[in-house]
């Protein structure tokens, strides 16, 4: 995928050269909209949206899948400050949902690029005698001007059971997967792609949180 910190700063770099001043802006960015080829084959989602100036906005992070049976998904509403040039330091709520129940959270996030272009993500989630983290990194490979391989790992951990979740205490998953996408224009790209998935600790042993392989196809689009 186009950088989450790329693409706020080619959105900035358009509308300055339009205007001098520090404009108010909007994107938003469907990271991932795509079917997986798993048993219920669910529909997945991942998005980001901020409203905002070059220093100070306001993120909205939702991801998430839905199935015939039942659906789980992650949201996030921060406060953004640029504290480097790549870098933002966050802080807000989050609210977890999954079938067993939801979740509030305090979140504090650091975002931005790290060194080669890796858009890296860390998120540390405060709850009712619990801490959670999730570190998520992307990195793309341009093969031509149109065609990009974007490799992608997640890993999430918490320092309790949550029941509600359906996650337990250390390290509960990590994720790998590679998406290859064709862009017909910089805004609008379909993707095919592979993932791995597997469960760790408590969340594979209480919870059921197998390995799994799934093939991917999807469509990526911002505005």
């Amino acid at each position: 995928m186009m950088n989450k910190v790329l693409l706020s700063a080619i959105v900035a770099a358009s509308l300055s050269a339009e205007m001098n001043d520090d404009p108010l802006r909007a994107t938003l960015l469907m990271d991932r909209l795509e079917i997986q080829t798993v048993s219920g084959t669910p529909l997945v989602w991942d998005l980001s949206a901020y409203v905002g100036k070059d220093l100070d906005k306001l993120y909205l992070y939702s991801e998430g899948s839905r199935d015939s049976q039942e659906s789980e998904s992650r949201n996030e509403l921060l406060y953004s400050r640029a504290v480097t040039p790549f870098w933002d330091l966050q802080g807000g709520v989050g609210y977890d949902r999954s079938g067993n129940g939801n979740r509030t959270w305090g979140v504090v996030a650091l975002q931005g690029l790290a060194p080669y272009f890796i858009d890296t993500r860390l998120a540390i989630r405060v709850g009712e005698a619990v801490l959670g983290f999730t570190f998520d990194f992307e990195y793309e490979a341009l093969i031509t001007q149109r065609l990009i391989l974007t490799p992608r790992i997640e890993i999430e951990g918490y320092s309790g059971d949550v029941p509600e979740l359906e996650v337990g205490s250390g390290l509960s998953s990590v994720g790998a997967g590679v998406r290859l996408r064709y862009e017909f224009v910089r805004e609008f790209a379909p993707y095919i792609g592979v993932e791995y998935a597997n469960g760790f600790g408590a969340t594979k042993s209480l919870y059921g949180k197998m390995e799994q392989t799934r093939f991917v196809t999807g469509v990526r689009f911002w505005f």
